[in-house]
């Protein structure tokens, strides 16, 4: 297997357990009155797929939350918030897309 195969099993690999991971989490968060379960459901969305490029020679595309560990786990300020921004876009435009899409029902009722 060459690395280009390899990366995209991991990727394949990835995708279908994060995918798997929201159900669940949909699961959990059922129960919860309507906007807090979306919110906790983006939350969890946002942390598993906002992505970010890695750095060295072969950098490729990959989830920001493993830059945001790294960082942690090695005090890095500038790979802490190098993979913070990423997250909170991706959870800033699903907190848009989210209201704009309450909005769209409030109109049509």
């Amino acid at each position: 297997m060459d690395s280009g195969s390899e990366y995209w099993l991991a990727v394949t690999v990835y995708i279908v357990g994060s995918c798997i991971a929201l159900w669940l989490w949909r699961q959990v968060v059922r129960p919860l009155p309507h906007p807090f379960g979306g919110m906790a459901w983006l939350a969890v969305f946002s942390l598993l797929f906002a992505p970010t490029v890695t750095e060295g020679e072969n950098g490729q595309i990959a989830p920001a939350v493993i830059g945001l560990l790294f960082g942690l786990i090695s005090k890095n300020k500038e790979l802490i918030l190098s993979s913070l921004l990423p997250i909170l876009l991706v959870l800033g435009l699903g907190f848009l897309v989210g209201f704009l899409v309450q909005r769209l029902r409030m109109q049509r009722v």
